[in-house]
């Protein structure tokens, strides 16, 4: 496996360049992803920290892009929907890569972490993000590397957890909570765990605060 971090500043993004005036950090993982037309659909959780304020601030500016389809919010987690058109997108949403940790969105960058089996694979995302000047003018090499599979394998998180916590989060993602359209609404999946929905939501939000920006924590700036 190998592993390729790189920092970026998105000018086309609707969430990076906010970040700056509203001093607001963004983990964000996609957890879905699918092309129509000439689109290419994003559904990604994101977590915020900041100023509770600011956040009000940063997600209404967010909501005013038409890129924006669904957003759903819950205190500082936003599950949002967005259609992009950049063909440099498909690139980093690509099939062959995977994402061991958010992508960290601070002070108009983007910090991302993301592996492959071969190494050609991330050369040649790399080779190709340089060539987006105009949408991506600063790209920055932070380390390409052949890495143990440990690091990047994402259930390894999951013992971090307290049981019901942990439980939460997999039925929820067994069940197609994260995808759009959702399959099952919170109360459908606490029915599933046994106990109600104010309780199972509880326990599902906690999960998300601890999984997002545990994440990030080998991501090198």
């Amino acid at each position: 496996m190998w592993n390729l971090k790189f920092k970026v500043a998105n000018k086309d993004s609707i969430y990076t360049p906010p970040t700056v005036n509203h001093k607001i950090v963004d983990y964000f993982y996609p957890v879905d992803r699918y092309k129509k037309g000439n689109k290419i659909f994003i559904l990604g959780i994101h977590t915020l920290e900041g100023d509770k304020n600011e956040q009000n601030r940063f997600i209404r500016e967010i909501q005013k892009s038409k890129k924006v389809k669904r957003l759903s919010r819950d205190e500082n987690k936003m599950v949002l929907l967005v259609a992009e058109e950049e063909k440099f997108y498909e690139l980093l949403y690509n099939p062959e890569l995977y994402l061991p940790s958010p992508t960290v969105i601070k002070e108009g960058y983007e910090y991302w972490n993301v592996a492959a089996w071969d190494r050609s694979i991330l050369e040649n995302l790399i080779k190709e993000l340089q060539k987006w000047k105009d949408k991506l003018p600063e790209f920055e090499l932070l380390k390409l590397q052949k890495t143990n599979l440990k690091e990047v394998y994402f259930p390894m998180l999951h013992p971090l957890l307290p049981e019901r916590q942990k439980k939460a989060f997999e039925i929820a993602v067994k069940n197609g909570y994260y995808r759009f359209p959702r399959k099952k609404d919170l109360s459908a999946l606490a029915k599933i765990m046994g106990v109600t929905t104010s309780t199972y939501h509880e326990n599902l939000r906690k999960a998300e605060a601890r999984l997002l920006p545990f994440f990030a924590h080998n991501l090198v700036y």
